[in-house]
């Protein structure tokens, strides 16, 4: 059965555009510390050398917007628990990625970095609490990396220096914690399907 805090963050949004749909493009907030998911335009230096991935707080800034695509699935269709996506980023067309043999620069975790194409280690399988069926919008959910079962995570004392000031590192996580939480929060979010 839902849980009361799902039900009042149903009842706030309208009928239809409670849950995030495939076709949508959303924000990701990370719960614990109010950032935004963020891809800057700025590459590893280390690593895969690929897009450095990044939680920042500028909640208008359009490199935190991300498309969320559903192979063979239908625009308007709820995101079901458990099921997979792809989150692209709208500005740069960059797909959320990870790799378990590239570590974090900070945190020597596992790197999260944006991707330019598709494969395997794009997809994240979305996992909701409190017994919901759907992503529902403005409610935590934990994003695991299908291909090595860790989580997205972002750790509030891992900070970048020169060139992205202030951005908070995001990278694979073991477990999902606090520091795993996000919540779909602005974005142009299309109708839930009837």
């Amino acid at each position: 059965t839902e849980s009361a805090e799902n039900a009042n963050a149903r009842a706030k949004l309208s009928e239809g555009w409670e849950f995030v749909t495939a076709g949508s493009t959303i924000k990701l907030a990370h719960t614990k510390t109010s950032t935004r998911l963020m891809l800057p335009q700025v590459s590893y230096g280390t690593g895969s050398q690929q897009q450095a991935i990044t939680a920042f707080t500028d909640t208008s800034s359009t490199k935190a917007l991300w498309l969320v695509e559903q192979p063979d699935v239908a625009r308007g269709t709820p995101v079901g628990c458990g099921s997979q996506v792809r989150l692209v980023n709208s500005d740069s067309g960059h797909s959320l990625h990870s790799h378990a043999n590239h570590k974090a620069p900070i945190s020597g975790a596992q790197e999260v970095s944006g991707f330019d194409g598709r494969d395997s280690g794009d997809l994240w399988s979305v996992e909701c609490s409190d017994g919901a069926e759907l992503w529902l919008r403005e409610m935590p959910v934990y994003l695991r990396h299908v291909e090595t079962g860790r989580y997205l995570q972002s750790l509030a004392a891992k900070k970048y220096r020169q060139p992205i000031v202030g951005h908070q590192e995001v990278s694979g996580g073991k477990k999902p914690d606090t520091n795993a939480q996000w919540t779909a929060m602005e974005g142009y979010y299309f109708a839930r399907n009837k």
